[in-house]
């Protein structure tokens, strides 16, 4: 049987362990570019051990060695000097960077949060293990990896919004990450604590569990020192997708095993802090030139999805009002009978018919990119001329071309160089229009929403 970890690994892993990888089943190692295994080390003795090897496919890329060792530093604690402290996790055995991958002992656990039986005793178990996080010694040496605990977390919010602003600027400009980005950087929440520590993708999906109790929490690779708001606010922000337990359950289960009070504006405030963390460098990737980042169908639904989430964030936070523009009634001329033909083809006969998994994905992926484009060629024309005659209204000396306008527009978001409320309802605009081209797509993603709570 061809193995599917790189011989190199393999080879490394062999020698440090002293054991023969016996057996391999391959398994998702979490992210787009992580693959992963299950293995079975045999030692000399014939001793067997069942263990999970996860490899990332960006090993050659610098950038990424960062996060490789802070999730490498916070597993060996939680696996060592803190194991005892009440945050499950898969032991770990070994790490190698020169695959940016992680061997730890093999956790039984199932990670589809809506088929736990008692789904509220589960949300209570992952909650107090947040809070027993929380509530580690971030000043430990065993957390150096993971930042400065002297450095207060506003601090690391401004730097980091500062760059994401000058990202954004740089590769495309986006109006839409930039009011975001404007109204974050001028309502950093003061700080009440020190730096703690952080799982930093904290939710549904990046946990195992067995029964009413997590077996292991995952997925490591963001943490950091910071707010534990922010982890709190993950929650919020991952279940738009995955689903969850309500938000208000989550937050009540949290001040009781933490004792602390919940802040809700602070919490709200990172769940806008949160989606730009991912959303300023996928769209600077995607900027590139020849870049295919973000270029498909499900890329497409779920930027949608957060960029309609981040304005109406941003209103919300901003108490500012917003009108719903009107979309032209438009029908469909002799081309859509073609969009019609080929996702028939692809529902009825294309998708039943692919070999694999991976095939069968791909074919829906497709379709929704089919769906785009319907919608696309019967409404694109008119939606971008709607949006650059607003916003050469708001900016007569704006480029004539949308992508040249958009641009002047973050530009002058940046600079305050424009009304704020007009340049958010502009935003609004866009994001209506581009819902409404993507909704067939979508599904319940065009109009998912965060769950009201009073402040």
């Amino acid at each position: 049987m061809t193995s599917a970890i790189p011989s190199q690994l393999r080879r490394e892993v062999e020698q440090d362990t002293g054991c023969v990888i016996a057996d391999e089943r391959l398994r998702g190692g979490g992210g787009a570019s992580r693959q992963g295994a299950e293995i079975t080390l045999r030692a000399p003795d014939g001793a067997e051990r069942r263990c999970y090897l996860a490899w990332d496919g960006r090993a050659g890329d610098p950038s990424r060695l960062p996060y490789f060792q802070r999730e490498t530093a916070i597993l060996a604690a939680l696996t060592g000097p803190f194991r005892g402290a009440g945050v499950r996790v898969a032991p770990l055995v070994g790490a190698y960077p020169s695959n940016l991958a992680l061997l730890s002992a093999f956790v039984p656990g199932n990670d589809r949060f809506p088929q736990a039986e008692d789904k509220s005793a589960l949300a209570a178990d992952f909650v107090a293990q947040l809070a027993a996080l929380h509530r580690l010694d971030a000043h430990d040496p065993a957390f150096a990896a993971l930042g400065d605990p002297a450095e207060p977390p506003s601090r690391r919010i401004r730097e980091n919004v500062a760059n994401w602003q000058r990202a954004n600027l740089s590769a495309g400009a986006d109006p839409i990450l930039q009011i975001a980005l404007a109204w974050l950087a001028r309502n950093v929440p003061v700080d009440v604590g020190p730096a703690a520590v952080l799982h930093g993708d904290a939710g549904p999906g990046n946990f195992l569990f067995d029964g009413s109790a997590v077996a292991a929490l995952i997925d490591w690779e963001l943490t950091h020192l910071g707010d534990p708001a922010e982890d709190l606010a993950q929650i919020w922000v991952r279940s738009l997708i995955q689903p969850f337990v309500p938000m208000r359950q989550v937050l009540s289960a949290y001040a009781q095993s933490s004792g602390n009070a919940i802040d809700l504006a602070r919490i709200k405030y990172h769940r806008l802090y949160f989606q730009l963390s991912f959303m300023v460098p996928s769209t600077a990737l995607a900027a590139a030139p020849a870049s295919r980042t973000g270029a498909s169908g499900t890329g497409l639904m779920f930027g949608t999805m957060h960029k309609r989430v981040v304005v109406r964030s941003v209103a919300e936070l901003a108490g500012i009002s917003l009108q719903d523009p009107a979309l032209p009634a438009i029908e469909p001329d002799w081309t859509d009978r073609y969009f019609a033909t080929a996702l028939d083809d692809l529902k009825d006969d294309i998708v039943p018919a692919a070999g694999n998994q991976r095939a069968s994905a791909k074919a829906k992926d497709l379709a929704r990119l089919v769906k785009f484009w319907r919608r696309r060629a019967s409404h694109g024309a008119q939606f971008d001329a709607a949006e650059l005659a607003e916003i050469r209204a708001l900016m007569p000396s704006a480029p004539d071309g949308l992508i040249g306008a958009r641009a002047a527009l973050a530009e002058a978001i940046a600079a305050d160089a424009v009304d704020f409320a007009a340049a958010v309802q502009l935003c609004h605009n866009r994001m209506v229009r581009e819902t409404f081209i993507m909704a067939d797509a979508m599904g319940a993603l065009a109009t998912t929403w965060y769950e009201e709570l009073a402040d």
